[in-house]
């Protein structure tokens, strides 16, 4: 097998994971697919905009609403740390354990 051959065997094997990829990507920016999921925000800089504050817990503000990728987000209620990995579809955690749910 010449050198030509083995990387058109190469670029044809990594095609389909390309696709995948590139699918995947796709679908985190669909709001209905997001919505569908549970969402963890560990930076407060991932947010497009807040509310104003009605409150604070553990030395952060908590608000109204919030908007991420587009989407608007209520304050529901706190949850531990270690539920982080609960979220439920429609819901957004973000740290240090603030749970907001689609509008």
């Amino acid at each position: 097998m010449s050198p030509l051959e083995a990387a058109a065997l190469i670029g044809l094997l990594a095609l389909p994971l390309h696709c995948l990829v590139q699918w995947q990507l796709s679908r985190e920016e669909d709001p209905g697919f997001l919505r569908s999921q549970g969402i963890v925000v560990v930076r407060e800089t991932a947010l497009e905009r807040h509310g104003e504050v009605i409150g604070s817990y553990c030395g952060r503000d908590i608000w109204a609403t919030v908007t991420f990728k587009g989407m608007l987000y209520r304050y529901d209620h706190r949850a531990r740390p270690q539920d982080r990995e609960k979220t439920r579809p429609g819901e957004l955690w973000l740290e240090p354990g603030l749970v907001y749910v689609v509008v």
